[in-house]
């Protein structure tokens, strides 16, 4: 996962700033909608979290000078997050993208896919309902509007979030028939030009779960 960077030019703070905005619903918080996120859901994403923060490899993965993480109050899937887009810039079908995920993880099965899909067709809000060790923090983006754009817009981002990751945003999760699988998408934005997108492929072994294919989407 990208971390910050140091130094960001007024063109990426701009690409900075259209992202956050498309993220946001043009400049605007969207409704909270009546969906919430399952127990089983933050169980997942907490597990994944852990793992990714304090895990055997977290500081090879994310350095060992994060202290909270971020994260955006709304979930956001894929599409919302991150279109993807073919060469002639119109939008990739759903089923390409899901044969591309199977090729890339071939555990991956379709009813995870299938579940995702369907369970991300509507925003929901998040709570405070993660279980993990290290500290994290829900954002609104109202927040974030408060912070003047351009300049060091990073530089204040981070003096206001100290020892953070960024801006993470997670998706929902959709699981297998049998609900030894799980499947996800996370994004973090990190600096004008630091930050990835990610599908993550989670299992239950042992009755705990497990991280079982991480599918980098895209880095900047």
């Amino acid at each position: 996962m990208p971390m910050p960077g140091a130094i960001y030019s007024a063109a990426a703070i701009t690409v900075v700033a259209a992202s956050l905005v498309m993220m946001a619903g043009h400049g605007r918080s969207p409704a909270r909608p009546p969906v919430e996120v399952g127990e089983t859901e933050y169980e997942v994403l907490s597990a994944c979290l852990t793992d990714i923060f304090t895990g055997p490899r977290h500081e090879e993965r994310v350095g060992k000078d994060i202290v909270k993480i971020i994260v955006v109050n709304m979930t956001k899937s894929d599409e919302q997050d991150h279109p993807w887009l073919d060469g002639n810039g119109q939008p990739i079908p759903w089923e390409e993208t899901a044969k591309s995920l199977q090729e890339k993880a071939p555990s991956l099965q379709r009813t995870t896919i299938d579940a995702f899909r369907e369970v991300n067709a509507q925003q929901a809000s998040l709570r405070p309902s993660f279980h993990m060790v290290i500290n994290y923090e829900l954002l609104d983006l109202n927040q974030l509007y408060s912070i003047p754009w351009g300049g060091d817009w990073w530089g204040m981002y981070y003096k206001r979030f100290p020892g953070s990751q960024g801006i993470m945003t997670l998706s929902r999760v959709g699981f297998s028939a049998d609900g030894t699988q799980a499947l996800f998408y996370f994004s973090n934005r990190c600096g004008g030009l630091c930050g990835g997108g990610s599908y993550v492929v989670m299992e239950k072994r042992d009755s705990h779960w497990v991280i079982g294919k991480e599918i980098e989407m895209w880095v900047s």
